[in-house]
C-alpha cells in the first residue's frame, strides 16, 4: 500500500529491517553498525545532517534498534523516528572523552564488544568535515568487525511499489520545473539566475499542489534544483562544469538538468537546448547523441547485463566515427542517491532485474564547441523497460 504521506511508510521501513536481521543471522553477525545517512535513511526513515560529530545506528540481531550520536541529534530522533528505540548521546565532538569511547562503552553494555558486528565503516564514524578519532576495530579488540556494507546496499538495487511511487513524483516535478526553465532561458540572462526563478517558482507550485503530503528528507536550500549549473555554449563540452562566467547567447547549446527530492528520492531528468537556430555542425551532434541513447534505451532488459548496454552504446557512437566524444559511461542506478549503484559500465557485470531504475545518459563532449547530452530515469520491467521521466527529446521541442 502507497503511504497517503510522500515517504516511505513506517512498515515498509519494518521490513526493510526485518530483511536485514535476517541476513544476520546467515552471517552469524551479533548487529549491523551503521554511519553512512543514506543508509540510516534507507533503513529507518531517519534522516541527520552528517557533520563531525560521530553518529552510528545499531540494528541488532534481536533486541531493541538504538543509536549513538550527539545530544543535538536526540530529541531530532525521538520526534522523527519511532523505530530507533534508544539513544545514547554524547555532549558533542571532540570532547572531553572521545564520542567513539562513548561508543565502545555503550556496545560492551548491550553485550556487543566480543561479538561478530557487521558495519558499513570499521572506524566507527562516517569521517567528514575534518573528524578525527581512533578506530572502533582497534577499540574493539574481542570483537570481530566485519564489511557489512552489502547487508544494506543489496537491498537498495531493487526498487519497491513505493519508491517507484516517489519517484514518479520527482519525476513530475522535475518535468514541471524544466517546463519552467525553458520559459525563462533568453539570450543576454545568465544561468544561474534562471535557474533560481525556475527552481522557486516550481517549488512554489509544488508545496501548495502537495501542501502537507509533502516532507522533505535531503539536506538542502531547495528540494526543486534546475538550470544549466554552468553547462553553457562551450562550457556543456565540460560533464560536471559547476559555474558559467558568460551569459547566454543566441547559437549557444546548453545542457539542462531537473532534479527534485521526493521523500529522499530524486529522479534525473537532462537535455541538451540550443538557443535559436541549430546550425549544422550541432544538429549533427545532437542527433548522433539521440541515436545513441536510443540504442541504449533499447538494450534495457531483463537478464542483460549492464555492461552490455554500455557496449551498445559505444558501438553506436564508434559507428558515427565520434568514439573520442565519449567521456563517461552510459548511465547509473539512481534512488534515495543521486548515483548508486549498479553503474552502465563496462565493468559492471550487475544482471539487470525488473525493479531496478537507472538514469541512461550518454553524452558526447567537444571541446571548443560543446555538449550533448540527455538523461532519462528508466525502470527495468518483466518485458524491457519504462520510462520514469517522460519529456520531450527532439531538436524541434528543444530548440528555444
Amino acid at each position: 500500500m502507497v503511504s497517503s504521506e510522500l515517504v516511505i511508510s513506517q512498515a515498509e521501513h519494518k521490513s526493510r529491517i526485518e530483511k536485514i536481521r535476517d541476513q544476520l543471522k546467515k552471517s552469524r553477525c551479533a548487529a549491523l553498525y551503521l554511519t553512512n545517512p543514506t543508509r540510516i535513511l534507507y533503513a529507518t526513515g531517519f534522516s541527520h545532517i552528517s557533520t563531525e560529530r560521530p553518529l552510528a545506528l545499531v540494528i541488532p540481531q534481536e533486541g531493541a534498534i538504538f543509536m549513538m550520536g550527539p545530544h543535538l541529534e536526540e530529541d531530532h530522533v525521538k520526534q522523527d523516528c519511532a523505530l530507533i528505540e534508544e539513544f545514547f548521546s554524547y555532549p558533542d565532538y571532540p570532547g572531553i572523552t572521545h564520542p567513539i569511547l562513548h561508543f565502545v562503552n555503550v556496545l560492551t553494555r548491550k553485550g556487543l564488544a566480543g561479538s561478530k558486528i557487521a558495519t558499513d565503516y570499521v572506524d566507527g564514524a562516517a569521517g567528514g568535515w575534518g573528524y578525527r578519532g581512533p578506530s572502533l576495530r582497534d577499540l574493539l579488540h574481542q570483537a570481530m568487525i566485519v564489511d557489512g556494507k552489502d547487508l544494506v546496499d543489496t537491498l537498495r538495487l531493487v526498487k519497491s511499489r513505493q519508491e517507484i511511487h516517489l519517484l514518479r513524483e520527482s519525476a513530475r516535478w522535475a518535468e514541471k520545473a524544466h517546463d519552467i526553465l525553458m520559459e525563462n532561458i533568453a539570450p543576454g540572462e545568465h544561468d544561474a539566475l534562471i535557474g533560481l526563478k525556475a527552481s522557486y517558482k516550481a517549488l512554489t507550485e509544488m508545496m501548495k499542489k502537495l501542501g502537507a503530503r509533502y516532507r522533505q528528507l535531503k539536506w538542502g536550500l531547495s528540494p526543486v534544483v534546475v538550470g544549466c549549473r554552468g553547462q553553457v555554449g562551450p562550457g556543456s563540452a565540460v560533464p560536471h562544469a559547476v559555474f558559467s562566467k558568460r551569459r547566454i547567447r543566441r547559437g549557444d547549446v546548453l545542457v539542462t538538468e531537473a532534479g527534485v527530492e521526493v521523500g529522499g528520492y530524486t529522479c534525473e531528468l537532462e537535455r541538451t537546448m540550443i538557443v535559436g537556430k541549430p546550425r549544422p555542425r550541432e544538429k549533427k551532434y545532437f542527433e548522433t547523441m539521440l541515436r545513441v541513447q536510443d540504442a541504449a534505451l533499447g538494450a534495457f532488459m531483463p537478464g542483460v547485463a549492464c555492461s552490455q548496454v554500455d557496449a551498445i552504446a559505444r558501438k553506436t557512437v564508434e559507428a558515427a566515427g565520434l568514439a573520442g566524444a565519449l567521456r563517461h559511461h552510459v548511465g547509473h542506478g539512481i534512488g534515495i542517491d543521486g548515483h548508486e549503484p549498479p553503474w552502465l559500465d563496462p565493468g559492471e557485470k550487475t544482471v539487470m532485474r525488473p525493479g531496478m531504475v537507472f538514469s541512461c545518459e550518454p553524452g558526447l563532449y567537444v571541446p571548443g564547441l560543446a555538449g550533448f547530452r540527455h538523461s532519462d530515469t528508466v525502470m527495468i520491467t518483466k518485458d524491457g523497460m519504462e520510462f520514469i521521466t517522460e519529456y520531450p527529446r527532439s531538436l524541434e521541442d528543444l530548440t528555444v
